[in-house]
């Protein structure tokens, strides 16, 4: 079933170039999302150490206070930040709600304070590398549409969504052979009443 689609002018398509590369993703998505790309090995041990001795602290504090329930949601946090598979807004968000949570029961503020510095220094990182690198797509990106190559993929994939899904049938035979039928258009079985 061939549909007919008002596509945009070469000219249009290559000036939404930049538009389209921008959109396709997030900026962080672009780069890795291990923690360990974005922070050293010590800056990670010594967020973790941070965490954990702020967890332990602030729990007797929270119960002091009269906010059990807290200290049932700063865990939940810090097991995210400590699981094995984390990412990095997994960790950086874990351990900025950890230190929240010791600094509203005035918990070893210098030490809460350095665990959002170092959540917030991975991020920054992680961040300013998915920028640089969604600069660099959309360069690409932008050169490859000028050129007569990346037009002509592009007729192509135009063809491909006008003619629609196509179905192939493979028969293999008893002897092991297999024919190959021509691609036709595929038909939705209707339902029948």
């Amino acid at each position: 079933m061939t549909r007919t689609i008002s596509w945009p002018t070469r000219e249009e398509w290559q000036a939404k170039a930049e538009q389209s590369e921008r959109t396709s993703c997030f900026p962080h998505q672009r780069v890795s999302s291990d923690p360990t790309d974005w922070l050293t090995t010590g800056e990670l041990t010594e967020g973790l150490k941070l965490a954990a001795k702020l967890v332990r602290a602030a729990r007797i504090a929270l119960g002091k206070a009269d906010r059990a329930a807290d200290r049932y949601d700063m865990n939940d946090w810090n097991r995210r930040a400590v699981d094995e598979d984390a990412d990095v807004d997994d960790v950086a968000s874990g351990w900025w709600q950890v230190a929240r949570y010791a600094r509203s029961v005035d918990v070893q503020r210098d030490a809460a304070d350095r665990l959002a510095a170092l959540a917030e220094a991975m991020r920054q990182a992680r961040d300013a590398a998915g920028e640089e690198a969604t600069e660099q797509a959309v360069a690409k990106v932008v050169a490859a549409r000028a050129t007569d190559a990346e037009w002509e993929k592009e007729l192509q994939r135009r063809a491909r969504v006008e003619r629609g899904p196509q179905v192939t049938t493979i028969t293999v035979h008893e002897d092991g052979s297999s024919t190959v039928s021509e691609p036709v258009p595929f038909r939705p079985p209707w339902p029948s009443y």
